[in-house]
């Protein structure tokens, strides 16, 4: 690819991104005129709302924000209240072309931020979960964890810097016709195909699947930015050429969304043609083989998304974990030093029966370990364990992913509470 070419390239890649904050930009700027215009025509059940659940109008979509609007009644005029007159049809017929536009304009804002890979939105710890004093240790080398544990993501950035020299130059022949490096050719060739093979081996050796956690690799390997063009060209050429098969999950009530990439039946046979084995089934082909992944997305991602954040934290990871000579489960497993977990992640906001949280507290030796899907969530679990009196750890997804993914190391906790 010439000069030229690549730098449209960039500039192109570079207006995406321009145009996806200016949308996420748009959609804050839309609900708030829409919160602003609620207030003013009925503040006070919006109030009501809000005192009977404080997440709201923040987790409503269009549908929840046209139901508000259309039950506002209909205002009268006159000299008293009992007597009731034609509504100014123009000013209602101007309100209601208002909330038309917005919702219209807020469809295509929430349309735009579907693309996005995380939405980052900043969370404040509420009063009562304070962050507990943690003793931090550095993260397992890849020896000293199970061989079907995945490391924390630093030591998987060691392993993949030791390997990126090693990886093949070019397409084993029998593929050359379906990932030919799109166009580019000499160092650029070579670099890309470097590249691809660090993503199927982190895919096939260490079971990643978030888009988010294999650029970063990615980068720190390369020494490139995470978010940069090129990144997302190696993913989008691996997906181009039926190698790897991707989807975007969405979690609402905790504001997150993942692009979750697996093999394809082509891409484990370039797999095992490249490094001389299959590949292990990574994190996303096993929730959607073992615990019916794909018809129940909400929990995979959830379950995806945690992990990934404890191996961004410094913990070793296995999802679905094998537990022998128990009939007890749990959604992921960590790991450091001497710390060992099984830990539940909790979607549903119901009160549990409290066997789940026994036979939990069997896997740890009379602790639990639960992550929640938000605050509101995490207060209610934790409150409930308590009454069955069961000490142990929580954290939830909305606070893990309020910060920025690449400012998350080692030193970051990953349990918010810990209790006796």
């Amino acid at each position: 690819m010439n000069t030229s070419h690549q730098r449209a390239m960039d500039d192109l890649l570079q207006a995406e991104r321009d145009l996806r904050t200016k949308s996420e930009e748009n959609t804050r700027a839309m609900r708030q005129v829409l919160m602003v215009t609620a207030n003013r025509l009925d503040g006070i059940r919006m109030q009501a709302l809000q005192r009977s659940d404080p997440s709201i109008p923040a987790r409503w979509g269009t549908l929840e924000w046209k139901k508000f609007f259309d039950d506002i009644p209909i205002p009268s005029k006159g000299w008293g209240d009992s007597i009731t007159t034609a509504p100014d049809k123009r000013v209602e017929r101007k309100l209601q072309k208002k909330i038309t536009e917005l919702q219209a304009a807020l469809d295509q804002a929430e349309l735009e931020r579907t693309k996005a890979i995380l939405v980052e939105t900043p969370v404040s710890l509420p009063e009562e979960i304070k962050n507990p004093e943690q003793v931090l240790v550095v993260a397992d080398e890849i020896g000293n964890i199970p061989p079907d544990a995945t490391p924390a993501l630093t030591v998987i950035v060691e392993d993949a810097r030791r390997m990126h020299e090693k990886y093949p130059k070019e397409t084993p022949s029998a593929f050359s016709n379906i990932l030919s490096g799109g166009g580019r050719t000499g160092g650029d060739l070579t670099r890309v195909f470097k590249r691809y093979w660090l993503v199927l081996y982190l895919i096939g050796r260490w079971r990643l699947a978030a888009t988010m956690e294999l650029e970063e690799v990615l980068a720190e390997t390369v020494k490139v930015s995470a978010g940069s063009g090129s990144m997302r060209r190696v993913m989008l050429d691996l997906e181009k050429a039926n190698v790897l098969i991707s989807e975007i999950l969405e979690l609402n009530s905790s504001q997150t969304a993942l692009r979750l990439y697996r093999f394809s039946a082509e891409g484990e046979k370039l797999y095992q043609s490249l490094f001389g084995s299959r590949p292990l089934e990574n994190d996303w082909s096993r929730l959607i083989r073992l615990h019916e992944g794909a018809r129940f997305p909400a929990h995979t991602l959830a379950v995806l998304a945690f992990s990934m954040h404890a191996r961004k934290r410094g913990w070793a990871t296995k999802v679905l974990p094998e537990v022998s000579g128990s009939r007890s489960m749990a959604d992921v497993w960590l790991m450091r030093a001497n710390e060992h977990f099984y830990v539940e992640v909790e979607l549903c906001e119901k009160e549990r029966d409290g066997a789940r949280w026994k036979n939990l507290s069997s896997l740890n030796e009379g602790h639990v370990a639960l992550c929640a899907v938000n605050q509101k969530a995490h207060t209610r679990l934790v409150a409930e364990c308590k009454l069955e009196k069961f000490p142990g750890l929580a954290t939830n997804l909305e606070t893990l992913v309020s910060g920025k993914f690449k400012n998350i190391n080692s030193e970051s906790p990953l349990w918010l509470e810990i209790w006796k």
